[in-house]
Formats: structure tokens, C-alpha cells, sequence
């Protein structure tokens, strides 16, 4: 299993798009959580965050395995994720590496 929590900084003129962005993601939910299996996804929460003025959207995930690079998906939904990732992630500023010291999970009941 592979746990990963990661923010992102967005640029400061495209915190509106950023949003629309979300709001995209949320509008085709069903769409976008069929993409899920071909990423390996269990599970993908996207949080928003502002840290000394800059914003970040923060992707924590379950994976199974790496999945391939969805920049290179030809799904729709993907290709309008990566168009949204391009015009207001800044890859010129570091991101937000988070760095999972534990996990606690119910115990499996017996039967």
C-alpha cells in the first residue's frame, strides 16, 4: 500500500481557477472515480490549504502500486485534470512532502 500526502503550491492569480478546478472534479465525480482503477487509486482526498499567504491543494491517496503518469491518459476527465494541473500548480516552488510516521485503523471485527 502506498500513503502519500502532498501539497502543491498554486500560483497566486490562479487561486479562482484552482477553485473552478475543484468544483470541475466535484461537477463529474462518477467520471472522475472511474479513472481511479487505472491509477491503482483506493481512495484520493484533495484539501486546500493557505500557509504564509501561499495556497496549496494537498492530494493525500491509497494506492496499491504507482499508477502510470496521468498526463499520458487519454480519458477526457484526466486530460482536463492535467490542463487545470498545468495553468495553476507552480512547479518552480517545492512542494509539501508530508512524511507518514503512523498508521491506526479499526481492528477487523471476528466473527
Amino acid at each position: 500500500m502506498i500513503v502519500e500526502l502532498e501539497g502543491f503550491p498554486v500560483y497566486a492569480s490562479k487561486i479562482e481557477k484552482a477553485k473552478e478546478w475543484m468544483q470541475f472534479l466535484k461537477n463529474h465525480q462518477a467520471e472522475v472515480d472511474q479513472t481511479l482503477f487505472a491509477e491503482h487509486m483506493q481512495l484520493e482526498h484533495i484539501f486546500s490549504i493557505t500557509i504564509n499567504k501561499q495556497f496549496y491543494l494537498c492530494w493525500y491517496s491509497n494506492q496499491t502500486e504507482t499508477g502510470p503518469d496521468v498526463a499520458q491518459s487519454l480519458n477526457p476527465i484526466d486530460q482536463m485534470h492535467v490542463k487545470y494541473w498545468d495553468e495553476c500548480i507552480d512547479m518552480s516552488k517545492p512542494s509539501l512532502k508530508f512524511k507518514l510516521e503512523n498508521t491506526f485503523q479499526l481492528p477487523k471485527k471476528e466473527d
